[in-house]
């Protein structure tokens, strides 16, 4: 995605709708090398895309890991309650992760739904902010930045941003390193990365990547 040296543990990827942000996110995952992708498709969207099958059991769950490819679809053990779904997923994708040590990806498309400033369940900060105990990078997209739990957005080694426009949500990326003029500027498919690690190159210079999709 960038060619930062130190390599992210935790993006975060905004934007507003239309701007190529899941496109993005779901090319992180076509191009990293790991030892599996885990994605929590609770739209359909990522099978739909990345033409995966969906797993919904236990079972294939656990067969999936073979593949190197597990797009969960909850609702046939969940039946609607994404939010406990997504609980479940975290608390198995972090437990199955200790498996190996070799890198995986967690990623899960509009963060936003399954928590907010205030609120975030016990499974989803585990998984943020000991993920990388496991080696687990996990990736989340968002429309509203403010909206992020600060387990998230505090955890993200990487922030990388497509156009906004909302001055709430330009003020929070702010806050986070990134240059919230530039980026309500953006043409549609550009974006901006920004090395939250390490904000600055040893020239002074500012650790950011641009990049076009389209």
């Amino acid at each position: 995605m960038s060619d930062f040296t130190l390599k992210p543990c935790s993006t975060v990827i905004t934007g507003m709708t239309g701007t190529g942000k899941t496109t993005l996110a779901f090319l992180h995952l076509l191009k990293t090398p790991c030892a599996c992708r885990f994605i929590f498709d609770d739209m359909g969207q990522a099978a739909a895309r990345l033409k995966l099958p969906h797993v919904s059991t236990p079972k294939q769950l656990e067969a999936s890991l073979q593949t190197r490819w597990s797009c969960f679809n909850p609702h046939p053990m969940f039946r609607g309650d994404v939010n406990a779904a997504h609980e479940f997923w975290c608390k198995w994708v972090f437990e199955t992760s200790r498996r190996t040590r070799h890198k995986k990806i967690a990623f899960t498309d509009e963060a936003w739904r399954f928590q907010d400033r205030e609120n975030i369940s016990q499974e989803m900060s585990v998984l943020s902010q000991m993920g990388r105990s496991e080696n687990i990078e996990q990736l989340t997209t968002t429309l509203e930045p403010h909206r992020m739990n600060s387990a998230l957005l505090g955890s993200a080694t990487e922030l990388i941003c497509f156009r906004l426009q909302d001055s709430i949500d330009l003020k929070k990326i702010q806050g986070l390193g990134a240059d919230a003029d530039a980026v309500s500027r953006l043409p549609l498919g550009s974006f901006i990365s920004y090395n939250r690690v390490n904000p600055t190159r040893p020239d002074g210079t500012k650790n950011i990547y641009r990049g076009k999709l389209f």
